[in-house]
């Protein structure tokens, strides 16, 4: 065994680290797409949690019949990084109409 190592030395030791690279590229991907599913859930959650935030403020400024200053700017911060996590839909139209909903003086 040792002589074949010694006569060929070079291919073996490229066949062992074509060996580890293809077991630590392996390893990493399955990292990698851990992590990455992980990170849709936490973007998929914050998305929820804006979506339903700017629904329950539209319904109390619905009911109450105007939005206050600082209300609207939350909203409108709240609206950005939604759209930004790829939210859309109903919500936009919400937006718009909170956005133009009278401010209390």
């Amino acid at each position: 065994m040792w002589e074949f190592v010694c006569k060929y030395w070079l291919e073996f030791l490229f066949g062992i680290v074509g060996a580890a690279l293809t077991a630590a590229y392996g390893w990493l991907a399955k990292k990698f797409n851990e992590e990455r599913k992980k990170t849709q859930a936490i973007e998929s959650g914050v998305r929820d949690m804006l979506r339903l935030t700017i629904l329950d403020n539209y319904e109390r400024c619905k009911t109450a019949g105007f939005i206050s200053v600082a209300r609207k700017e939350a909203v409108d911060s709240a609206y950005s990084s939604y759209h930004t996590l790829g939210g859309n839909g109903v919500i936009t139209q919400v937006h718009k109409e909170i956005m133009e909903m009278p401010i209390i003086k």
